[in-house]
This record gives structure tokens, sequence and C-alpha cells, in this order.
């Protein structure tokens, strides 16, 4: 595939819509966002803009935006990258548009297969995300993650052209990418893990240094870590990234210790902190999948339930 003139739609233009759109727009890729209501007015008018709340710099990009799409309007790649609870409503719209690779960019405990429902397995492609931060009012305030590549992959583990072609778009336009076999079990990997970090992150009104002040609720945290892990794998889901796996047999006061530092710094405000206090209701809905997976497993988890109960 060749990837000079490719269509690539993005929709949603929240925090991690915003950043991608504007990284291929910038780029010279052709994108188009798909976003509704004020958002789009604000897209129009201003343009996407982003401001690094480590460096305080700000950029403004325009992109062409669109409020609805129509069955025959076709892209070569449609970038899913919304919160869990609102992709349902979604589907529809996209069941009936022909383009032929989505892209979910979503957090999810529970896996794909209402998505395979409704779109068919050949269309429907994974990955991640690769900012947090929040908005305020039409800007954007992010950083992007360091470190790792943010994986994407094929449902069945595949590693086709589509997916190469994709992850070199997506360096290409500074988004540090790559492919993988087993995206499925990341995704729940990734999601069953952020659960009791973001039930606790909630608890304290979304004040990551208040958490990583209190010594209980970081030992619980640790604790509910390792029964999540016990929790996925008696489920019959493998962990990946293996490296996870260390969580399990690392002493309890180590785990606090590091998630102490996590949450003083300044990232783990923006990354855990700020997503928390702009998409609760995508933490609850994760929590809800990770509850069934609980009950699914038979695994004894009086940690994790606990910090369950509010589900």
């Amino acid at each position: 595939m060749n990837a000079e003139g490719m269509r690539i739609l993005v929709v949603g233009a929240g925090v991690n819509g915003s950043v991608c759109a504007a990284a291929l727009q910038r780029a010279g890729y052709s994108v188009t966002v798909l976003a509704r209501g004020l958002r789009f007015e604000e897209l129009r008018e201003r343009g996407i803009e982003i401001e690094d709340p480590l460096t305080n710099t700000r950029t403004v990009t325009r992109v062409p935006v669109i409020d609805h799409l129509e069955p025959d309007d076709l892209y070569e790649y449609t970038l899913v990258v919304v919160r869990k609870n609102q992709v349902s409503e979604l589907l529809p719209v996209l069941a009936q548009n022909r383009s032929p690779s989505v892209v979910f960019m979503v957090n999810t405990a529970s896996g794909p297969e209402e998505w395979v429902k409704a779109l068919g397995g050949q269309r429907i492609m994974l990955g991640f995300v690769f900012a947090g931060g929040k908005r305020e009012g039409s800007l954007i305030r992010a950083i992007r993650g360091s470190g790792r590549s943010t994986p994407f992959g094929e449902i069945d583990g595949r590693i086709t052209d589509r997916l190469t072609t994709l992850v070199k778009i997506l360096n290409r336009s500074g988004l540090r990418a790559k492919a993988i076999e087993n995206m499925p079990d990341w995704l729940t990997t990734h999601a069953a893990m952020v659960v009791p970090l973001a039930m606790l992150v909630l608890k304290h009104g979304c004040d990551t240094h208040a958490l990583a002040h209190s010594r209980e609720d970081l030992n619980l945290l640790a604790e509910a870590m390792r029964e999540t892990l016990g929790v996925l794998g008696q489920s019959g889901h493998r962990i990946v990234p293996r490296g996870v796996k260390i969580l399990s047999v690392t002493p309890r006061f180590v785990v606090a210790g590091l998630f102490r530092a996590l949450l003083s710094s300044r990232s783990g405000e923006i990354g855990a902190g700020w997503h928390c206090s702009q998409a609760p209701d995508e933490m609850f809905q994760l929590a809800r999948e990770l509850k069934a997976l609980v009950g699914l497993s038979g695994y004894p988890s009086p940690t994790l339930n606990r910090l369950l109960e509010a589900v």
C-alpha cells in the first residue's frame, strides 16, 4: 500500500483525536476530523489548538472538519478515538460507511466482539492513543507519551500490509507506533490494570498528589494490581506485555513506592489525574467490564472487589 494521497478520517476531537489529527495534518497527510455540536464549530472557526503544559508552547493546526459521515465518503483509514462508553452510538454510523479499515484506538477490557458484530472482522483494526491531558474550552492541553511506542494490530494477530502502512504513516507524523501480534490481549491488560488506579484517583477527587500521600490507598493499589493479574490469567487472557507480570511478585511496598513517585510527578498528574477528571464515565465503564471478568474468573479478589464496590 502506498501512503501517498491516502485519506484519513479521525472520529473524535478530544485530547487524543486532536493530537493525532494535528500531527497527521502537519506531516502532510490528507486528514479530516468528524466532530459534532460545539466542538465542530470550534474546529471550523479556530482549528485544533494544542498547548504543551510542560513547556507552555502552543500550536494551531487547521484541519477539514465534518459533522456527519456519508455511506460513500471513503477513507483508507478511519481512526476512532473516543471514550469506550461513546463507541456504541457510533457503530451504526461506522457500519453504514464503506471505508475498509476502521481503527479503534479505544480503552476496552471486554474485547472487540461488539465492534466485530456491527462492522465485521475484516474491517476492524485495533490500536491505542498517544497523549494524556484535558480540554479547557477549545484548547487541548496535552503531553505525548514518552518512551515505548504505541501498539497497533489486527484482531487475528497477522502483520498485514495495511497494518505496516498505518504504522509507517503514524511514525512519519511523529507519533511513535509499532505493530504487534496480540493487540486484543494488550488492550484488555491495559484497561484492566488502569481500573484500580482510576478508582483510587477518583476517590481522591482526581488529585494524584493526595493519592500519592495516602500510604493505605497505595498499598490497596498494589494489592489490587496483583489480584487483577490473577483475574486476567484465570479468565483466559494473556498478560501483554509480559513484563507486567512482574507486579505479581514484586514486594507490595516497592510497587506502592513506584506509584507514589509516578503520582507525585507532573506527568502523573496530567496523564492520570487530568484524564480521570474529564472521563469518569469511561473509567466506570471499564470498571464494570473488569467486574464482569472478576465474576467470570472466580479468582479471589477481596481488595479489587472493595475498589469496585461503587460500580
